[in-house]
């Protein structure tokens, strides 16, 4: 099957990633591939070098030489028009390709709008919770009988109710055999990791962490740095540690070596990735109770807390310490590896493009206009 995947143009699609949208889009591109699928990925520049990877204009404004075109319209700022003359470009390429089927990750409401001038149905991911401009997407796709919409967690489906009135479920996987099982954390010791920003919350993981007296490291992306400064520099020491964005390996060895790992959104997670590779690497999870987070953790590799209790996630942290650590992995094996997941999408694949097959046969990549010639 020729597939087409739109991934959002804000981060490339390669490790390390900036947050769960790019690991999902950078898994599956790669396993599609590796079932036999002829794959195009539509994503910035340096994203993986081993994908096909087809990367849109994002200079239209500059490419005008300049000129304003949204100078009497405020609220079209260049970084709007730039990137809907590239989402643009992409449906252009798409339309030209020919293509199977094509699977929407972009969180963009252009291929949603767009989506009726293809020859060939589209699947979209629904990655969050419904706001505006998606919305508007959404609700513009709905009549075109070939747009199927995917949800990562039954939470996630139910806040898209009211706009989607049929929405698959497909919860994320991992390549689990790529997360090393650890049977032993380092006592008193806990690992948050994720984007930091507000919505994920690491400021309660270091206060539950400090009342509990537990030694807590965090990683990941600085994606609100004026977050950071305020409310996680201040509380660095030799007892809470920040050690950068790390790569897969780095991941890994510090999820291993914790005796528990830390979730704390304070918004509705439609996933949660982090957990699940938590859960490979044997490390059992305290959390707060949000969005999917009961689709991923039971009694056996976790303890879920009401969201903001700094006192009920320290007082679980002892507890989730105690728990089994070969259990975590064996719930991330069964309940969500990647194998499951593509599963998952080539179900819905196969129904809405029946008259296709996986091939791995020579293909062309699509060509893109300019800059210039898409303001023209």
């Amino acid at each position: 099957m020729k597939i087409a995947v739109i991934a959002h143009l804000k981060f490339p699609i390669r490790e390390p990633f900036h947050g769960g949208l790019e690991m999902h889009t950078h898994a599956l591109v790669e396993h599609l591939s590796r079932r036999g699928h002829d794959v195009t990925l539509f994503a910035l520049p340096d994203s993986d070098p081993r994908f096909r990877v087809v990367a849109p204009p994002l200079d239209a404004v500059e490419a005008a030489e300049g000129i304003d075109l949204f100078a009497e319209e405020p609220g079209f700022g260049m970084d709007f028009v730039n990137k809907f003359h590239a989402y643009a470009s992409v449906m252009n390429a798409i339309q030209e390709g020919p293509f199977d089927l094509v699977h929407n990750n972009s969180l963009h409401f252009l291929p949603l709008a767009l989506a009726h001038t293809l020859d060939c149905p589209m699947v979209t991911s629904l990655h969050c919770p419904p706001f505006a401009s998606l919305r508007s997407g959404v609700i513009l796709a709905r009549p075109y009988l070939g747009n199927h919409f995917v949800a990562v967690s039954q939470s996630t489906a139910r806040q898209w109710a009211s706009d989607i009135t049929h929405c698959s479920v497909v919860l994320n996987g991992i390549a689990v055999d790529r997360w090393d099982f650890s049977p032993e954390g380092k006592p008193r010791t806990a690992f948050w990791f994720g984007r930091i920003c507000p919505e994920k919350g690491p400021e309660y993981a270091i206060k539950a962490a400090r009342r509990a007296g537990f030694r807590l490291r965090l990683a990941g992306s600085i994606y609100d740095q004026e977050y950071f400064d305020r409310a996680v520099a201040p509380e660095l020491d030799d007892t809470v540690e920040y050690i950068g964005h790390l790569d897969h390996a780095g991941i890994c060895r510090e999820a291993g070596r914790a005796a528990v790992g830390m979730f704390t959104s304070t918004w509705e997670e439609p996933f949660g990735l982090v957990l699940p590779e938590l859960l490979a690497c044997g490390t059992p999870v305290v959390a707060f109770d949000s969005g999917a987070t009961r689709e991923i953790l039971d009694n056996s590799c976790g303890v879920i807390v009401p969201k903001y209790d700094v006192e009920a996630l320290a007082a679980a942290l002892p507890t989730a310490a105690r728990l089994d650590r070969k259990d975590c992995r064996r719930r991330a094996e069964r309940d969500f590896s990647v194998s499951r997941m593509i599963d998952g999408y080539e179900t819905i694949y196969r129904r809405l493009a029946p008259a296709s097959a996986p091939r791995a046969a020579a293909w062309s990549v699509p060509s893109l206009p300019t800059a210039a010639s898409s303001v023209a």
